[in-house]
């Protein structure tokens, strides 16, 4: 990680990447020399799955219309029934 400091590097080691007038250099036996402006970047199969999964949420509607009309329509009918020992065990973990 970039906030670990690693003590075996040589000295000037973080100054290895400078802006020198304007372009992207990189510091080599003390004299700079300039680097190339492409970077290209791989994902493995897992990350692009995740990265389809993470847009599918983000796509799907916070509501779920269909589930809320059922029980709206069970309530209006006097039908709805509260299982209160489910809300009983989702509730008692945060009361420990």
């Amino acid at each position: 990680m970039i906030d670990k400091v690693q003590h075996s590097l040589p000295s000037g080691y973080t100054n290895s990447v400078n802006n020198i007038d304007g372009k992207l250099g990189a510091v080599q036996n003390g004299k700079v020399q300039q680097v190339s402006n492409s970077t290209e970047v791989s994902l493995s199969g897992d990350a692009l799955a995740l990265q389809r999964i993470m847009q599918a949420a983000k796509d799907a509607p916070d509501v779920r219309t269909d589930l809320v009309q059922k029980i709206k329509g069970q309530i209006q009918a006097g039908t709805y029934q509260v299982n209160t020992e489910n809300v009983a065990a989702k509730l008692l973990p945060f009361m420990q």
